[in-house]
Order: structure tokens, then sequence, then C-alpha cells
């Protein structure tokens, strides 16, 4: 018999294969924070000090649903 998995407070980036611009995501994936869904994005940054770091930036599935238009990066 299968388990099934809990994904509460989880998620997964993947590098985004389909990034065509340097403005668009090194990586996209998605996010359950109390059992609500988010698309997650992450970019691949440098500080003014020179430590690598990751900038991330959350939607909110269902708030991207309602949009009529929307990047898909």
């Amino acid at each position: 018999m299968e388990k099934e998995y809990d994904n509460t407070n989880g998620g997964a980036l993947f590098p985004n294969d389909k990034k065509q611009k340097e403005t668009h995501p090194d990586y996209r994936g998605n996010i359950n924070v109390d059992g609500k869904e988010f698309w997650i994005k992450g970019w691949k940054k440098t500080a003014k000090t020179g430590m690598k770091f990751l900038s991330l930036s959350v939607t909110a599935k269902e708030e991207q649903q309602n949009r009529t238009e929307e990047d898909p990066f």
C-alpha cells in the first residue's frame, strides 16, 4: 500500500528551463503554506559584499488564475 504524501508547509524549486530573458527567474516551483498553494520564483543574485544569495517571490495560485494575462515565467 502506497503512503499518501503530506505536502503541507513544503515545496520545491526547479531550474527554469523556459527562461528566455535575463529578468525571468532562474528557478520556479510551488510551495504550500498552511494548506494554501503558491507559485514560487527564485533569482540568483550577488550582494555588494560578493555573497551569493537567492531572491524569492511568491504568488498565490488562486490570485494568478484571476489575472487575464500572466507572464509564465
